[in-house]
């Protein structure tokens, strides 16, 4: 039995003195009809009957972690039961808080065993990038069926090397976080011998605690079962809201019994019909403390102060009637919402076309209804409900998708990715096929409005694929434009007021983000590469908001044209294209609009220049824009060599006499403030979309365009090089 009160004591202790502890505090004083009811459960559960007659439908939740010299086989420490009738392997999912000195996806796949590929795809996270101390990682893992002499356990096994002063508490508890037990390591790693004969630098096999789903748990649709390690402050109900189920699984997965207590560095077992969202499994910051209590002033009589005592007390028995009643009306509207979401759920499950044998053709272009571990449409928008995407987005069938796209024909490929063009009914659109969980995209995206935005039309969740249909950008992306410029191309190069038409459109569509939307987003993947071009002009949009987020937790300026100075938040997930990463953001995960705006500075320097952003920063290596600071700093004292210089920059490409001097060096100076390192010294969106606007109207002297020109020559490499 398990002493109720140690849910609290437990939460501030050490993994090795808590484990101890709850030991110590286990209560005895019902030590007779505790032993009474063990032989109860005993003969229940069929104790008496042969080995390979016993049946466990479930798992049981083992809590005496620390009790090394006790196997406690009852209560699973050993390890997870082979249930009769189960699979005999199966895939699972560990969870691993990252840590020193496993803070990389690498480091932890090492020690667990695991596939340091496999975990990037499953947490989105490149397998060297750096994570945040206290990072929870999903593990995909194999678990199997293994016998022992101890009996037959689902496990994970592991290698670890053990290190000077390593205990088997030490590594089951500290090391593998609960993954593994003392008891299971002494059993299997040690094969029952003492402790003391553990030496350092010795290989010890690890068995991870894992499980395969019961057929009852398949029967009701679990398809995994996650190892989930419990941290302080959790509860089972705080689990189940993480997962997206319901209590009453987890609380008859583990046999948990009232009133349900839970001790860090165990493990639980949750059923899940789909592969966990890993931003939803990470654990939320711990709510700000309570405000301190203001004792009276000395020398006061309180007496005096009855009448607003009764005041107060009146007040607050008002506010609680008040609240229990908002409270069954939320409870009552929650059912209700629940209901209608069910029943949405059905119908997109049966528009996305499941159990369809057509679906599963492969196409022209390679793509296959594939992927074990696949989120369902309801699953990934967990944080929206059904009806909101029906309200806002167009929920298109594959097949739709297939006859818009010509059964996806290479032809209709837009830039060699994975976007294609599409016809839908006679209106034009762009189909682009993505592979990770979109459900921040679409709710950004679903929100926004604004001219130089690409529109979202709608969406399809197909075999795990999802496809956003976008609004049709027919000119291609700027980078193609810039890049195809010169003799043979199939449109002319653009003029110098229409690249500027483009730095403000880019730079338009960001202040929209920064300054009108709320809550504040920032793109994070500004490149020339996502800027289509569209209508005459031509006009550019913003596309690729696949690492696009809202800063919810910041403080900014109200209105129109506020500074977004303090918006900023941190991450350990780096996404975005090479060449156009802010440093902050590249070296410490520093998300803020200032990270947009350098690499909207890059794309204003592509404009000019005509070249591709990988040759103007080169290697990284340094300053990539030392030379483009120093010509910053010569402009000021003028002179022919300057303007030379300066001439030399500009794209060779650009129609004769279409490029003015003092809007060429203008231009220059702003890029420069954009790809500063210190992001507080780079100006706002809203600012650079403010002289781009004044720089639209400069009509100086032009260019000379003879033939003794340096842009005649084609080379552009004096500056940058």
């Amino acid at each position: 039995m398990t002493c109720p009160r140690y849910s609290s004591f437990v939460r501030s202790q050490a993994p090795a003195r808590l484990a101890a502890a709850a030991m110590a505090s286990s209560c005895a004083v019902t030590a007779s009809s505790s032993s009474l009811f063990l032989v109860l459960l005993f003969l229940a559960s069929g104790g008496l009957a042969p080995p390979h007659l016993r049946v466990r439908a479930q798992q049981p939740y083992g809590s005496a972690i620390a009790d090394c010299p006790n196997q406690h086989n009852a209560s699973g420490l050993l390890g997870y039961f082979c249930g009769a009738g189960g699979a005999p392997s199966c895939p699972a999912f560990l969870t691993f808080n990252a840590r020193p000195p496993y803070r990389t996806l690498a480091s932890v796949a090492a020690l667990l065993g695991a596939d340091a590929a496999g975990l990037a795809a499953a947490n989105g996270v490149p397998a060297a990038a750096p994570l945040a101390d206290g990072t929870r990682v999903l593990v995909p893992a194999t678990c199997a069926c293994t016998a022992t002499p101890e009996g037959r356990f689902y496990q994970r096994n592991a290698t670890y090397v053990v290190r000077p002063g390593d205990t088997l508490l030490i590594i089951a508890n500290n090391t593998f976080q609960g993954l593994s037990s003392c008891q299971a390591l002494q059993a299997q790693a040690l094969r029952g011998a003492a402790p003391e004969t553990l030496n350092a630098s010795q290989p010890l096999p690890v068995p991870l605690r894992c499980a395969c789903p019961t057929s009852a748990q398949a029967a009701a649709g679990a398809r995994f079962l996650v190892s989930y390690l419990v941290a302080e402050l959790d509860d089972v109900t705080a689990v189940a809201a993480r997962f997206g189920v319901a209590v009453e699984t987890i609380q008859e997965a583990n046999r948990l019994q009232p009133p349900y207590t839970i001790f860090p560095y165990t493990t639980l077992l949750i059923p899940v019909s789909a592969q966990p969202n890993v931003s939803r499994i990470q654990t939320p910051p711990p709510p700000p403390p309570p405000p301190p209590v203001v004792a009276p002033l000395p020398g006061k009589k309180s007496g005096g102060h009855a009448g607003v005592y009764i005041g107060v007390a009146v007040a607050v028995a008002a506010v609680a009637a008040i609240a229990s009643a908002g409270a069954v009306l939320a409870v009552k509207a929650r059912r209700r919402r629940r209901a209608g979401a069910a029943l949405d759920a059905d119908d997109l499950a049966e528009k996305d076309g499941k159990g369809k044998g057509s679906d599963t053709n492969t196409t022209p272009s390679g793509f296959t209804g594939g992927g074990e571990f696949s989120l369902s449409t309801s699953e990934a928008f967990s944080s929206l409900s059904v009806t909101d995407i029906k309200s806002s987005l167009k929920v298109y069938t594959y097949a739709e998708l297939r006859a818009a796209t010509d059964n996806f024909s290479p032809d209709r490929r837009i830039g060699g990715g994975s976007l294609y063009s599409a016809a839908f009914n006679g209106d034009a659109a762009a189909v682009e096929v993505v592979d990770r969980d979109v459900s921040t995209e679409v709710e950004i995206m679903r929100k926004v409005n604004h001219l130089n935005l690409i529109r979202l039309v709608g969406l399809c969740h197909h075999h795990g694929r999802w496809y956003l249909v976008t609004e049709y950008a027919e000119h291609g992306a700027l980078r193609d434009r810039l890049l195809a410029a010169g003799a043979g191309a199939a449109a002319p190069p653009l003029t110098w007021a229409q690249r500027v038409q483009v730095a403000l459109d880019v730079a338009e569509g960001l202040r929209y983000l920064h300054e009108y939307a709320r809550p504040p987003c920032v793109h994070m993947d500004v490149s020339s590469g996502s800027v289509p071009l569209a209508g005459d002009g031509p006009r550019a949009k913003l596309r690729s908001f696949g690492a696009a987020r809202a800063i919810t937790g910041a403080t900014a300026g109200a209105g129109a044209g506020a500074e977004e100075e303090a918006l900023f938040t941190m991450t350990s997930r780096i996404a975005g294209t090479r060449g156009y990463i802010a440093p902050e953001y590249l070296e410490h995960g520093v998300v803020s609009p200032k990270a947009d705006v350098y690499s909207l500075g890059v794309v204003l320097l592509e404009l000019v220049t005509g070249k591709d952003a990988e040759e103007l920063v080169g290697d990284g290596v340094g300053d990539p824009f030392a030379a483009l600071r120093e010509l910053v700093e010569e402009l000021d004292g003028g002179g022919d060599a300057v303007l030379r210089r300066l001439e030399e920059l500009v794209d060779p490409a650009l129609p004769a006499g279409s490029c003015p001097q003092d809007a060429v060096a203008m231009m220059v100076r702003l890029i420069e403030r954009c790809v500063r390192r210190d992001a507080a010294a780079r100006p706002s969106s809203g600012e650079v979309a403010r002289r781009l606007l004044k720089l639209s109207g400069v009509s100086a002297v032009s260019w000379r365009n003879s033939p003794e020109s340096p842009r005649s020559s084609g080379s552009g490499k004096g500056l940058m090089y």
